[in-house]
């Protein structure tokens, strides 16, 4: 089993508090940008590249928030897709990765981590 991490700085309005009970709207912190750079760092983890992986179908749950110390974690689940060429042949895995996050003013840094598992 191997553990990385991965930093990334969001910008947040004034509603950071309503994200916090809403997954759908906490999710689009995670903008198209955030989600390639989580999609290239696991991808670049997993041991076997065949079928070109790539991530899909991002959601987010397990959002925690303390507004005393404005620290908090969630994780993101996705799929991990492949392709085969020469078969024809579509693979699918679930997958997830959890994040910490530290709220300061109107921005969020978020540190993530990936665990790969891997059976001996």
């Amino acid at each position: 089993m191997a553990e990385t991490a991965i930093q990334l700085t969001v910008a947040v309005d004034g509603n950071f508090d309503s994200l916090i009970d809403d997954s759908v709207q906490f999710s689009k912190l995670l903008g198209p940008e955030q989600r390639l750079l989580i999609d290239d760092h696991v991808v670049n983890q997993l041991e076997d590249k065949d079928g070109a992986p790539a991530l899909s179908d991002f959601s987010i749950g397990n959002i925690t928030f303390d507004r005393l110390s404005s620290k908090g974690s969630f994780r993101v689940h996705f799929k991990i897709s492949r392709q085969f060429c020469c078969s024809d042949i579509t693979s699918c895995q679930t997958d997830y990765m959890d994040f910490k996050f530290t709220k300061r003013g109107q921005k969020i840094d978020i540190t993530g981590s990936y665990v790969l598992w891997t059976i001996q």
